[in-house]
């Protein structure tokens, strides 16, 4: 596992420390994490890691290896934070997706307890290649993608095993404008002081969204291109699944419209506006409706409230910042409010 280990120290250079390791493993030395997955596929997959594909930790620590009996596998380490309940339902959901030939990994076991958390496994799928982000093909493709997803998920107590409750979305306190932000590295009440044209935007908008129009749906709340590999101009797998929620259509739609160009390979993460409205055009031609008026509010306030997102984020990481780069969701906010649409 001297591979692994040497991965983990790469991103700790990188990043400078990874918040989130001590939450799951109670420590961020690499060697005692490589450990620790060691043992767990030993005991839980009877099978020990000869090979590292890729480590990448983000809101979990995934682990891409592969077994000494020839399988190839994904770890997913998750924080005390995911419940066992909501893992299990997302690994039944993947399951379902499965069978009725839409593009995800097949989960193997979990979820089973590792360390301070808990862990999902599930097949390792890596062929094909990712599409570009601005790609106008790319866009409608991914639009068409998440409306046979919402589409083959409408009626999610038909699939044997969850209860729809568990992926619902909990409304926030009165007065509270920000859930505990998704990565450790960002702190929103340290660094409130200078947000507030931010918040002051995102007041509304999530207002609207609280009130909002719109069906509930069962659907993925990070619809990136990231997250999806082609073959032959064809969907080969979709990640991320503990993304999985229940929530108004017209705001997945539109976090999804501000979310699909994200990538981090180079090319600018943030879609235009134009960009930003074919993609919600090709989800109502793929849907065979549009949205009604009271209903595109809903999607509109969406993305104002996404972009005001991940403009705390950006300011959590740089709060004195005041020139933004021109690709920032800081940037995109200050030029257009609440009226990127």
């Amino acid at each position: 596992m001297l591979d692994l280990v040497s991965m983990i120290a790469a991103d700790q250079r990188r990043w400078d420390d990874i918040p989130l390791l001590p939450t799951i493993f109670a420590t961020s030395e690499p060697a005692k994490i490589a450990h620790f997955i060691d043992d767990f596929c030993r005991t839980h997959l009877s099978s020990a890691p000869i090979k590292t594909e890729f480590f990448a930790p983000s809101v979990g620590a995934v682990f891409g290896l592969c077994l000494s009996d020839g399988r190839r596998v994904v770890v997913k380490a998750h924080s005390s934070s995911h419940e066992a309940e909501f893992l299990r339902a997302v690994s039944q959901v993947q399951r379902y997706l499965v069978d009725q030939g839409y593009p995800c990994p097949r989960p193997i076991l979990g979820p089973l307890p590792l360390c301070l958390g808990l862990a999902t496994v599930e097949e390792l799928v890596d062929e094909g290649a990712y599409g570009e982000p601005h790609d106008p093909a790319i866009c409608r493709s991914l639009a068409d993608l998440l409306v046979q997803l919402v589409n083959l998920l409408r009626n999610p107590s038909a699939i044997p095993g969850i209860q729809a409750a568990v992926f619902d979305q909990h409304p926030l306190p009165p007065g509270v404008l920000w859930s505990v932000p998704h990565n450790a590295i960002f702190d929103f009440a340290a660094t409130a002081t200078g947000a507030e044209w931010i918040d002051d935007l995102a007041r509304p908008a999530s207002e609207t969204l609280a009130s909002g129009a719109g069906e509930l749906v069962l659907g993925h709340t990070d619809w990136s291109v990231k997250h999806v590999r082609y073959v032959a101009g064809k969907a080969r797998v979709i990640y991320d699944w503990d993304s999985l929620a229940r929530m108004k259509e017209p705001a997945m739609v539109g976090s999804a419209a501000m979310n699909f160009t994200y990538n981090e390979w180079g090319a600018p993460a943030r879609p235009t506006c134009d960009e930003a409205r074919a993609f919600v055009s090709a989800y109502e031609t793929a849907r065979g409706a549009s949205f009604t008026p009271e209903e595109y509010r809903t999607l509109q306030a969406s993305v104002t409230y996404r972009l005001a997102y991940g403009s705390r984020c950006e300011h959590s990481l740089n709060p004195t910042q005041t020139v933004y780069p021109a690709d920032s969701c800081r940037a995109l906010l200050a030029c257009y409010g609440e009226n990127f649409l």
